[in-house]
């Protein structure tokens, strides 16, 4: 098994210089292709440094395995119409998998960030299934399903709300759920490449390649699920820091009464917006929900109506917004990218932001719904096991 945890992102392989290695040529057309769109074989040739006869004996070959073809031919200014290529993206297919605090969800995706097919399990409480065994049958059941299509997974990408250290140790998963545990035996024996990443980084990274970052290099995404948590974008790249935990704004210190407190499972700022203060909270207002109610769902309450709800949803917001502000201060992102669970209450959750920050930072970053849609999580994960199969193919 090839494991890639917590691996930086990956630009379009450039062009070998040697015959030895025709492999990263053809990772590099196909790469090309994926990210740019169809065209000639001459702007391929521009995009790699490809010399004309190698791309032509290379597109050949790629055209005789199904993996490109052609796609129409360009206006001729003269002589014969240059023909098209494009990438087969029905062809090349990953497994993307997203590990929730109470489920794993997973995906059939190809390249062209096209869902093929979905499976998810609940993770219960009473321990009668756990969450690795879950992941490995969700994974396994992805992988039969993409053998009877006759598309083979080519690589897998795993998203989870935890931190995945450059060593391959996986910490930050529900203890209630998760025991600690490595990247190794999260993924199983697959021989094909395998990239575990934060949730978090995973949507940054899906928007890097195909949302925002076509627009701009500098921004961040925020995530609210269980936990909190951001993914930061600097200069065109994914930013993890040192351990692996950039990004982690759910143990920022509040107030000074915090430097009394230890904090070990959950930090400051999240435990404030837990699902349990946010339930304690909801009881105190003589609310009586069924079981735990998440910050977004008292923010739900509170937009239908609920009166009793709207003091506790304005603490939220609150906080939501104390982690946008050290974002921002520290970072300056052009954007704010609210992924799952904030991008549910968008239209409530962005003014509310707004409000809260302008006039008490510097600059307000533009805040924003994720472009890739309520999959946004799952797609950052197809999009980085994407890009390490090209890396696959480049060093195989």
């Amino acid at each position: 098994m090839q494991d890639v945890a917590g691996s930086p992102s990956v630009g379009a392989p450039r062009a070998a210089s040697t015959s030895t290695i025709g492999l990263v040529n053809q990772a590099a057309i196909v790469e090309a292709l994926r990210t740019q769109g169809p065209m000639s074989k001459a702007r391929l040739g521009t995009l790699t440094g490809l010399s004309p006869a190698t791309v032509n004996r290379l597109t050949a070959l790629l055209m005789a395995e199904g993996l490109i073809a052609h796609q129409g031919v360009e206006a001729s200014s003269g002589g014969r119409p240059p023909v098209i290529l494009a990438v087969v993206g029905s062809a090349l297919v990953v497994a993307a998998l997203q590990i929730h605090p109470d489920r794993v969800s997973g995906a059939l995706i190809d390249f062209d960030g096209v869902i093929a097919d979905r499976m998810e399990e609940p993770i219960p409480l009473d321990g009668s299934r756990t969450g690795l065994e879950l992941t490995h049958a969700v994974l396994e059941g992805l992988v039969a399903a993409a053998a009877a299509r006759d598309t083979p997974v080519r690589a897998i990408g795993i998203a989870l709300a935890g931190i995945v250290d450059p060593h391959g140790n996986i910490s930050g998963l529900d203890s209630g759920r998760w025991p600690p545990l490595t990247v190794e035996e999260l993924v199983g024996g697959h021989t094909v490449p395998v990239i575990v990443e934060n949730d978090a980084n995973a949507l940054a990274l899906g928007e890097l390649h195909r949302g925002v970052g076509r627009s701009s290099p500098h921004f961040v995404t925020l995530l609210l699920d269980r936990g909190l948590g951001a993914g930061i974008v600097a200069n065109g790249a994914l930013y993890r820091g040192a351990r692996a935990a950039a990004g982690e704004v759910g143990y920022l210190l509040v107030e000074p009464s915090t430097s009394a407190r230890r904090f070990h499972d959950t930090g400051d700022l999240e435990a404030r917006i837990s699902a349990a203060e946010i339930t304690a909270q909801a009881r105190d207002a003589g609310l009586r929900p069924d079981g735990e109610l998440t910050a977004m769902e008292i923010i739900g309450l509170a937009r239908a109506g609920e009166d009793r709800a709207d003091a506790i949803a304005a603490r939220v917001l609150d906080e939501l917004a104390r982690a946008v502000a050290a974002l921002s201060s520290i970072l300056d992102p052009e954007y704010v990218v609210l992924g799952e669970g904030l991008d549910r209450e968008a239209d409530f959750v962005t003014p509310a932001l707004e409000d809260r920050l302008t006039g008490r930072i510097q600059r307000v970053p533009s805040i924003v719904t994720a472009s890739l849609g309520v999959d946004a999580v799952l797609l950052g994960a197809a999009e980085m096991a994407t890009r390490a199969a090209n890396v696959r193919t480049a060093i195989h």
